[in-house]
């Protein structure tokens, strides 16, 4: 029986150590990335694709992400609204959910839970939902907005237009306090003109889209806002019922001024008339 060589030992834990140092090196760049990670590329490439407006591409992105990282809520919120933009309303709600399940804190989910029930009818639900969102954070301007339209479309005309005159003044408040950011937030300034539009103020609206429209001329909410209240204007006038009445100020010319004239007035001309008529052929004969 032979006794084993420590030195040919020694060499072969040397092969093996450089056999596995050269597979670690020539490993592919990323292929040593952990399943959150590779999620996260996933989540930058669909949000790259949102900007593109390739919603159903996106879609695809944020679903591997979700598929990776279940656990993710940021992924599962980021699935919603792809949903939504491609018209999958119940499938948003469903993703907005487990967003909400993993993160019962995560308000921007509960905002746009709100949002996809609001889209499919169920407006008392979709109020519970902005509720939520606003008890997590009450400077949401947007839930507030949001959860007067579907208070309205309950049939709370009152109550909504209530909460369009706090959209209004915490719109305003913000902007006073916080002037630097106000000049950079194109959705403070579109939720702003929402809440105006809401109640017939659709000037005041046009000047607060503009203002959302020269910081992010791409916001579709804000170019889609300035279309309605341009065409609710452009309707306004164009209506005879709303039309300024003719006065001095849109004619040369006075208007003629009419007296009423009763009926004694009427038969004491005429016995004037008579009585003229007779002198005048009386003078005549004469």
């Amino acid at each position: 029986m032979g006794r084993e060589n420590p030195a040919g030992s020694s060499t072969g834990r040397l092969v093996l150590a450089i056999l596995i140092l050269s597979a670690v090196i020539l490993l592919p760049p990323g292929s040593a990335d952990t399943p959150s990670e590779i999620a996260a590329a996933h989540i930058r490439r669909g949000d790259d694709l949102m900007v593109q407006k390739m919603y159903h591409e996106a879609l695809d992105a944020y679903d591997a992400a979700v598929a990776l990282d279940p656990y993710n809520s940021i992924a599962w919120n980021k699935l919603g609204v792809a949903h939504m933009r491609t018209g999958r309303y119940d499938d948003a709600v469903l993703a907005f959910e487990k967003a909400i399940e993993l993160d019962p804190y995560y308000s921007d989910a509960w905002t746009n839970l709100g949002d996809s029930l609001a889209m499919l009818g169920k407006h008392l639900e979709a109020i519970r939902a902005y509720d939520r969102a606003l008890g997590i954070n009450q400077r949401d301007i947007y839930a507030l907005l949001r959860k007067g339209m579907s208070l309205q479309e309950t049939g709370d005309s009152s109550g909504a237009m209530e909460i369009y005159q706090d959209v209004i003044r915490l719109a305003d408040l913000e902007m006073r306090k916080h002037p630097n950011y106000a000049g950079f937030d194109a959705e403070l300034w579109t939720n702003k003109g929402d809440a105006l539009s809401r109640l017939g103020r659709h000037e005041e609206a046009v000047t607060a889209y503009d203002a959302a429209l020269e910081i992010n001329p791409k916001f579709e909410r804000a170019e889609q806002g300035r279309t309605k209240a341009m065409d609710a204007i452009l309707l306004a006038r164009g209506n005879p019922a709303l039309e300024t009445p003719v006065t001095e100020e849109k004619s040369s010319q006075p208007l003629p001024t009419i007296v009423p004239v009763s009926g004694i007035s009427i038969i004491c001309a005429l016995v004037l008339a008579a009585v003229l008529t007779i002198v005048r052929t009386l003078r005549r004969k004469s």
